[in-house]
C-alpha cells in the first residue's frame, strides 16, 4: 500500500462529515434564533458552548456561555425551553435568558412538513452591563419552517422574526428609557448522516429611547449577522510505525463540529459624554469555535491483492466503513454487481438520517394485539429470509428503488449504471434540479438513455457524481462492476460530506 500517497489523498480529497448519530449537533435548532452560535458540550447532555453578539449598548460585544436546549414532542406538538447563561468579564456583562416556545407541525400530502413556531409564555431575559441593568419587558417570536424529507437527506428551510423591549434601569417606571431590538432572519439547514449544516441570515435593528435624560435621546442602528455550524467527518489514512505488527496501518475518522459567525454592524460614534453624535461607525468581525476531535478507528480489510490498485483507497474505506460486506481477501474489481448487491452497499452509505439528540418523545401506552403480523415483502422475488432484506426493503420503503413498478425487484441481475444513478439521485431527492420535463445531458450517447432516468443523469452529472469516458459516453446499459460501485459510493459520500457544505454553509458567509 502507497501509504503517503493514500495518507495525504485520504486528508485532501475525502471529506466525510458528521459526528455519529447520537451526537448531531448541527441538527437545526442548536444555534437558537438569537443570531449566536453553539457546539454540543459532549460531556453534559442536551448543554452547548455557546456565544452571541450584544447590541445593546451601540458598541457590539461578544457574551458567551452555555445554552441548554430540552425538547418534549408529543403527538406532533413540540415545547422547546432555551436556557442562556451568558457573560463579557471586560463588559462586566451578565446575562440570563429563558425562552420556551411551541411547535406543531402538519404533514401534508406530498409529504413535506411546515412547522409553525411561536412564544408559549412571556420570556424572560436580565442582562447587566457596566453596572446597567436591561431587563426585557416585552418579547415577541414567530418561526415557520418547511422540512421536505428524502430518502438520505432531510431539507429545511424557513423564517423567523423576533421582537424585544428592554427597559433600562427601570423596571418598575411606568416610562423607562427603552431599547427595541428586532431580528428578521432566514434558515437553511439539511440533515444527513454524512454531514449536517445549518445557516441563518439574520437582519437586527436597534433603537434607544432615553426619555429620562436631561435632554431627551434618541439612537439606531443595524446588524447583518450570518451564522453557520456543520457537524464534519474526515478519514485518513494512519500509518503503523512499529513494524513487527498484524496489520500495516489503517483509516480513522476524525469527527467534530464547528460553528461560525460573521457580523457587520453600523451604530453612531459616542462622545465622552455618551451621547450619540451624527457619524456612523461600522463594525465587523467574524468569530468560531469547535469542538474536541473524536476519533473512531475502521476496520482493517484484507486487500493485498490490490497493492498500487488506482481505486485501492476507495476500495479500502469502503470496506473500512463496512459498506462492502466481507472482509476483502476475495474482492475482484471486475466482477459485475448485482441489484441485491448494489442496494444492500448504497443504503449502508447512505446510513440513517440523525435526530434531534435534544428531542424526548412523549409516549401515550396502548394495547397492542400478542399475534404478530406476518412480515410480507415488498418484491415477490424478494424472500423475507433473504440475507439482505432488510436493506432491500428499507430501500423501497424510502423510494430509492420500486423495483419494476409490478412487484418485481430482479435481485439477481446486474446493475445497469442507469439504474445505479437512478438510485443515487432518488437517495438524495435531486432529480427536480433537472430541466423539466425533460432534461438533457452532455454526453455524446444521451439518445440511448432511457427516459425514466435522464434527469437522474443530467443531476448526477451537475453534481459531479458521474462524468464522461474517454469517448464523451455515459453507458447507460453498461453494467456495474465492483470497482465502478466502490468508485460511485466513494463519490456519493463525498458529494454530501464535502460539497454540500460548500453550498449551505462556505458560500453563504462569503456573501
Amino acid at each position: 500500500m502507497k501509504k503517503n500517497t493514500i495518507w495525504m489523498a485520504a486528508v485532501l480529497i475525502l471529506a466525510a462529515f458528521l459526528v455519529m448519530p447520537l451526537k448531531a449537533s448541527a441538527v437545526e435548532g442548536t444555534l437558537g434564533y438569537q443570531g449566536g452560535i453553539s457546539i454540543e458540550n459532549l460531556d453534559k447532555e442536551h448543554e452547548y458552548h455557546y456565544s452571541e453578539m450584544c447590541f445593546l449598548t451601540g458598541k457590539p460585544f461578544e457574551l458567551s456561555g452555555t445554552l441548554t436546549i430540552k425538547k418534549t414532542d408529543k403527538n406532533d406538538v413540540i415545547s422547546s425551553t432555551y436556557t442562556y447563561k451568558l457573560e463579557n468579564a471586560e463588559h462586566k456583562a451578565v446575562m440570563n435568558r429563558v425562552i420556551v416556545y411551541t411547535a406543531s407541525k402538519e404533514t401534508k400530502s406530498n409529504g413535506q412538513i411546515t412547522e409553525t413556531t411561536k412564544l408559549s409564555k412571556s420570556p424572560t431575559e436580565v442582562i447587566t452591563i457596566d453596572g446597567k441593568t436591561y431587563r426585557l419587558i416585552e418579547g415577541g417570536f414567530s418561526r415557520s419552517m418547511l422540512t421536505d424529507p428524502k430518502p438520505a437527506i432531510n431539507y429545511h428551510a424557513g423564517e423567523f422574526s423576533s421582537s424585544k423591549i428592554y427597559s433600562i434601569n427601570a423596571a418598575a417606571s411606568r416610562n423607562p428609557d427603552t431599547v427595541t431590538v428586532n431580528f428578521s432572519g432566514r434558515i437553511y439547514s439539511y440533515d444527513q448522516y454524512w454531514s449536517s449544516t445549518q445557516t441563518q441570515k439574520i437582519n437586527v435593528l436597534v433603537e434607544t429611547k432615553l426619555r429620562n435624560a436631561d435632554t431627551p435621546v434618541q439612537w439606531g442602528g443595524s446588524a447583518e449577522i450570518t451564522v453557520s455550524s456543520t457537524a464534519r467527518k474526515q478519514i485518513y489514512y494512519a500509518e503503523n510505525e512499529p513494524t513487527q505488527i498484524s496489520f500495516e496501518g489503517g483509516y480513522v475518522q476524525n469527527s467534530w463540529t464547528e460553528a461560525t459567525l460573521d457580523y457587520t454592524a453600523r451604530f453612531p460614534e459616542f462622545d465622552k459624554k455618551g451621547n450619540p453624535t451624527d457619524v456612523m461607525k461600522t463594525y465587523a468581525n467574524t468569530q468560531s469555535m469547535a469542538s474536541s476531535p473524536v476519533y473512531s478507528r475502521l476496520m482493517v480489510p484484507d486487500l493485498k491483492h490490490l497493492n498500487g490498485y488506482w481505486s485501492e483507497e476507495a476500495i479500502g474505506i469502503l470496506y473500512g466503513l463496512e459498506v462492502i460486506p466481507g472482509s476483502g481477501n476475495s474482492f475482484n474489481p471486475a466482477k459485475p454487481v448485482t441489484r441485491r448487491e448494489f442496494v444492500v452497499m448504497l443504503i449502508r452509505a447512505l446510513n440513517d438520517i440523525p435526530e434531534d439528540p435534544d428531542v424526548r418523545k412523549a409516549t401515550v401506552p396502548n394495547r397492542r394485539s400478542s399475534k404478530k403480523t406476518p412480515e410480507i415483502s415488498p418484491f415477490r422475488d424478494v424472500s423475507t429470509d433473504d440475507i439482505y432484506y432488510n436493506e432491500i426493503k428499507q430501500a423501497y420503503t424510502k423510494g430509492i428503488t420500486r423495483g419494476n413498478g409490478q412487484g418485481l425487484f430482479y435481485p439477481n441481475q446486474y446493475i445497469t449504471k442507469a439504474d445505479a444513478v437512478k438510485m443515487m439521485v432518488s437517495a438524495l431527492g435531486l432529480e427536480n434540479l433537472a430541466a423539466w420535463p425533460a432534461a438533457s445531458t452532455p454526453f455524446t450517447d444521451h439518445d440511448i438513455i432511457p427516459l425514466y432516468v435522464s434527469n437522474a443523469v443530467s443531476v448526477a452529472h451537475d453534481l459531479g457524481l458521474i462524468a464522461a469516458d474517454e469517448r464523451g459516453r455515459f453507458n447507460p446499459k453498461a453494467q456495474l462492476t465492483n470497482e465502478d460501485t466502490a468508485n460511485l459510493l466513494y463519490g456519493l459520500i463525498t458529494y454530501m460530506g464535502d460539497e454540500m457544505i460548500k453550498d449551505y454553509s462556505d458560500r453563504m458567509m462569503q456573501f
